[in-house]
């Protein structure tokens, strides 16, 4: 049977940062942009295929987007590369500047997650003569940006946070066509209408709705269950702007995607983590002093989100409290987050992590994070506690199917990185996409058992490194067949 996907979800290889694109793509587009450019030539039998058909013969995908997300734009020296993405994938034209069918979110203000966002609004003419200045042209309005409720105390004070604040604005400025800003309240509620923010994608196969909803914001999380914020103390006497993060869950159908920016959770033993498991305490290098986010969040998805009691066609199905089908690594795999406790409420099948060497490095993926989610290490992770259960007496067993990561450092200032991976893939560019007809099927389904599957595939292209102390690790074995993918495809299904 033909098998579709119109839900992508893009990990940008943006280094030691974050960028990740959401497409709502129209297939029947795709369809027609490849009949129009080949001269009547047959497509590829599977829908599946049509975007990397497209892409590997050089066909525009402008014009195939229904709705698009984008989370974060990386360091400043990346904005480039994310509006070459942009661009490739369809989501800009070169042409039209307001583009209404995409939002921003910014998950916060730091600058390996912010600083490219620059390019990405505006254009540097620079001076034709001696005298003129320079000139920022706009290249995109969003038709939405959403970012946490600005904070006197906590606001950075750096210049690229000051440009960051003067491209929205300017945005919003113009006679028509105006960008709209949503400030996001602690604990994910929008500042003006004191609703649950969540962001319309659209719908995929037989109009199943696509959106993405925030549980945590500006240094609190959501409490569905007692319809409150739980705000989230920090350890030091100064806000760190990781705890602000923007936390999304991204949700179609039964599957959901878990977006939690830089978050920490305990990295220790309160947060499940012990022996190999735990983060290593004697140095600030290795050991997150951020405050505890994960331990709130955890409680608050099982609350928001909850198994599926009967199972009823035309809704979505779950078999266990907070599931999410795809966790992006929080703080790029940092010691303290990835918590245990965190993995068994989301229990995903599909595990990727945005780490890499330039601009910064530190030391990403970490040891620990590995050793959590590789099924070799830990068979089982340990539950938090909850009423009179203590914690870790319930195991759950470790569902990941398939750990994927944009890059990895081999060697940096002449000293190997030695983190283990394991059976990791490195992907570059890592793009995760869930098959329609399963999505379909689950909806359809009047009892539990039926599969949903996620394909995932990498571009496989690695940061330029000009310092030859540094190199990274090479990209997962090029696949043969179909050779429209650089890296993959690779399949990973569980029961709904």
């Amino acid at each position: 049977m033909p098998q579709s996907a119109s839900l992508e979800i893009h990990v940008m290889n943006v280094g030691q940062g974050d960028a990740v694109l959401v497409i709502n793509r129209a297939l029947d587009k795709v369809k027609a942009a490849i009949t129009t450019a080949k001269g009547g030539a047959s497509v590829p039998p599977n829908p599946i295929d049509y975007v990397p058909y497209a892409l590997k013969n050089g066909v525009s995908l402008a014009g195939t987007i229904t709705k698009a997300l984008l989370v974060d734009g990386g360091d400043d020296e990346y904005g480039g590369d994310v509006l070459n993405y942009l661009t490739d994938q369809g989501v800009l034209d070169g042409k039209t500047v307001y583009r209404p069918d995409l939002s921003l979110v910014v998950s916060h203000y730091h600058d390996d997650h912010m600083a490219g966002l620059r390019s990405v609004f505006k254009e540097r003419v620079d001076p034709k003569k001696k005298g003129d200045k320079v000139k920022l042209v706009d290249r995109l309005r969003p038709g939405a940006v959403y970012q946490a409720m600005t904070d006197k105390k906590s606001d950075p004070t750096s210049q690229r946070y000051a440009d960051f604040q003067e491209d929205i604005t300017s945005a919003m400025s113009v006679p028509k066509n105006k960008t709209r800003r949503v400030y996001i309240s602690p604990g994910g509620r929008d500042a003006s209408t004191k609703q649950q923010v969540t962001i319309d994608l659209g719908t995929g196969v037989n109009g199943i709705a696509i959106t993405a909803t925030v549980l945590a914001a500006a240094q609190a999380v959501w409490d569905a269950a007692k319809k409150t914020t739980i705000p989230i103390s920090s350890t030091g006497s100064t806000v760190d702007q990781n705890d602000r993060s923007v936390v999304l869950v991204l949700q179609y159908g039964s599957f959901r995607c878990l977006l939690g920016g830089d978050i920490a959770g305990n990295g220790v033993g309160p947060g499940g983590n012990f022996g190999a498991n735990a983060a290593d305490t004697s140095s600030k290098k290795s050991f997150s002093q951020h405050a505890d986010v994960e331990s709130t969040l955890g409680p608050a998805l099982e609350a928001y989100f909850p198994k599926t009691a009967k199972w009823v066609k035309g809704q979505p199905k779950f078999t266990a409290d907070g599931y999410c089908t795809l966790f992006k690594a929080n703080h790029h795999g940092s010691s303290s987050s990835v918590d245990v406790h965190l993995l068994a409420t989301v229990q995903p099948l599909v595990f990727v992590g945005s780490s890499g060497v330039k601009h910064r490095f530190h030391y990403h993926p970490t040891q620990a994070v590995m050793n959590r989610v590789t099924k070799t290490q830990t068979a089982q992770w340990g539950r938090r506690a909850k009423g009179k259960v203590a914690a870790d007496s319930v195991k759950v067993n470790n569902t990941i199917g398939g750990i994927y990561l944009t890059e990895v450092a081999a060697k940096v200032k002449n000293k190997a990185f030695g983190v283990s991976i394991y059976t990791a893939k490195i992907m570059g560019n890592t793009v995760i996409r869930p098959v329609d007809e399963t999505i379909a099927a689950i909806q359809d389904a009047t009892a539990p058992g039926t599969l949903l599957t996620v394909q995932v595939y990498g571009i496989g292209v690695l940061t330029p490194l000009a310092d030859p102390t540094s190199t990274l690790r090479p990209t997962a074995a090029k696949n043969a067949a179909p050779a429209i993918y650089p890296i993959g495809p690779f399949t990973h299904s569980d029961t709904h």
